[in-house]
């Protein structure tokens, strides 16, 4: 089976041709410009677009697992509804992005700016967004279980009716956080004003490695 390459999408862009729908599977597009493009429901199996461009890109209803997006910039792009698997988005710019009901699975987003973005009735689950940034985003009615937000910072996040059983929490900084009837186990780490000190051994409940 042959796959676009790099530069036979770009020819498509340079001639305005729509890139909805497309099948990018195994597609070498390391630092692509796709900043504002059409991309709704193209799908991006294992992938790479290291550095690429996606600002403002319309990434709705995209399926992108095995793919690796680390450093790429997606600043204000839509990604309602995708489906991302495995993807790697260690240092990517996430800022002020659409993801409501995105699912990004077991996804690696460590180091990444996901701050001022849209993240409700979203899935996480069991994903990495260690040392990240999501300083005022709503995840308001979200699954979290399993997510590592450790060293993560949540200034003026809203949290509220969110599951985050089985979340790692340690050393992430709480500020003026949004959060009633959160789904967590132990006792919640959030302390208006200043960073958390968590002692899990103390806090967490028993069933906690269930």
């Amino acid at each position: 089976m042959e796959y676009l390459t790099k530069e036979e999408v770009e020819r498509l862009i340079k001639e305005g041709k729509s890139l909805k729908d497309l099948d990018l599977s195994f597609a070498e597009l390391d630092g692509i410009d796709l900043s504002g493009q059409d991309l709704k429901g193209t799908v991006f199996t294992g992938a790479s677009l290291r550095g690429a461009n996606l600002k403002g890109a319309n990434l709705e209803d995209c399926f992108i697992a095995d793919a690796d997006l680390s450093g790429a910039n997606l600043e204000g792009a839509n990604l309602s509804r995708a489906v991302l698997q495995r993807v790697n988005l260690r240092n990517a710019n996430l800022k002020n992005t659409n993801m409501h009901k995105t699912q990004l699975l077991v996804c690696d987003i460590s180091n990444a700016d996901l701050s001022n973005s849209n993240i409700t009735q979203a899935r996480l689950e069991n994903s990495k967004i260690t040392n990240a940034k999501l300083d005022n985003s709503d995840l308001r009615y979200s699954n979290l279980r399993g997510v590592n937000f450790k060293n993560s910072s949540f200034i003026g996040t809203k949290l509220s009716y969110t599951d985050m059983r089985k979340a790692q929490l340690q050393d992430a900084w709480f500020e003026n956080v949004e959060a009633e009837n959160v789904m967590i186990y132990g006792k919640a780490p959030w302390l208006s004003g200043s960073k958390a000190e968590l002692d899990v051994d103390r806090i967490k409940a028993p069933n906690w490695d269930d």
